[in-house]
């Protein structure tokens, strides 16, 4: 059985996309790990992975462009504010 190590910022659903190339698999992988699908994970945690099918054409397209899927943050950084994350004119509101 493999082993992966968390990233900085990862959720299982990263650590299943990262391997596997979907994110079905979050559901054994919790399971096989004793966690929950929401568990917050830290860099350098082990997880246990399970053998399942890969989809190959979104790992390839993963790895070619050097991304580690990281889309977990627990706060706000310091150096920004809530409005840095709001989309001005994407959905205007005419009166």
């Amino acid at each position: 059985m493999n082993n992966y190590i968390v990233h900085e910022n990862q959720t299982l659903l990263d650590v299943s996309a990262h391997v596997y190339g979907r994110v079905d698999v979050v559901v054994a992988l919790a399971l096989l790990n004793n966690i929950s699908i929401t568990e917050v994970l830290t860099a350098g945690q082990i997880i246990k992975l399970v053998e399942a099918p890969v989809n190959s054409l979104v790992k390839k397209s993963i790895e070619s462009r050097n991304i580690i899927p990281a889309t977990s943050f627990l706060q706000m950084p310091t150096n920004s504010n809530f409005n840095d994350y709001l989309l001005p004119n994407l959905f205007p509101i005419l009166l």
